[in-house]
C-alpha cells in the first residue's frame, strides 16, 4: 500500500491520464476515450443543466447517458486515485506518529482491545490533522481537473482556465487560480 500511494502521489496527473488512455481505451477498450460523449451520441441532448448526465436521464437518452458514464469513469477513477494516494500517505504518517505515543502503550497495557485502541484512541487525535489534508487535497483535485480536462479534451474548468491562458484573459486566470487557492 505504501508503494501504491507513492506512486500514485508522485506520477503526474496528466502522464496517468495518458498512459491510462492508452492502456484502458487503446488496448483494452473497457472505458471511452477523450471528450465527453461518442461522436455518433454527441449534440443528441438539450443542454439544460451543462451536466450531460443529469441532461440525458432527463431527455431519457439512456444511450447518450451510458456513453457519457463510460467516458467519466477514467477521469474520474485518475483523479480519485490520485487524492486517494495523498490522503492514505498522510493517514498512515500520522497514525504511526500516534501509535508510538505513551498513551496507547497505557491502552495496550490496560488490555483494550487494538480494535479500541486504533479507532477510539489513535484515529480520533488524527482527525483534526487529517481534516486539514482532505481540505488541501480538495484543492488539488481542482488543480489536477485542469491537467485531467486537458488530457481528456473536457470542456470545463480546466479547459476555461487553459483559454483564458492562452487568449491572454488575466481576470478570468486571477479568478481560476483564486478558486483553486
Amino acid at each position: 500500500m505504501r508503494f501504491i500511494s507513492l506512486a500514485g502521489y508522485s506520477t503526474p496527473i496528466f502522464w496517468v491520464g495518458m498512459m491510462g488512455l492508452l492502456v484502458f481505451y487503446a488496448w483494452l477498450n473497457w472505458v471511452g476515450g477523450a471528450g465527453r460523449v461518442d461522436m455518433a451520441w454527441d449534440g443528441m441532448v438539450e443542454n439544460r443543466t451543462g451536466l450531460l448526465l443529469v441532461d440525458s436521464l432527463l431527455a431519457r437518452e439512456w444511450a447518450v447517458f451510458f456513453s457519457a458514464l463510460n467516458h467519466l469513469v477514467l477521469p474520474a477513477t485518475i483523479l480519485g486515485f490520485h487524492s486517494l494516494a495523498y490522503i492514505s500517505r498522510m493517514t498512515c504518517s500520522f497514525m504511526l506518529a500516534q501509535l508510538s505515543q505513551e498513551y496507547i502503550i497505557t491502552a495496550r497495557v490496560k488490555g483494550l482491545s487494538e480494535f479500541r485502541v486504533i479507532w477510539a484512541h489513535a484515529f480520533r487525535n488524527i482527525l483534526v490533522q487529517l481534516l486539514t489534508v482532505v481540505a488541501l487535497a480538495y484543492g488539488s483535485l481542482l488543480e489536477g481537473a485542469v491537467l485531467i480536462e486537458t488530457v481528456f479534451s473536457w470542456p470545463g474548468f480546466g479547459s476555461y482556465l487553459t483559454g483564458s491562458l492562452l487568449l491572454g484573459d488575466m481576470n478570468a486566470v486571477m479568478g481560476c487560480v483564486l478558486l483553486v487557492g
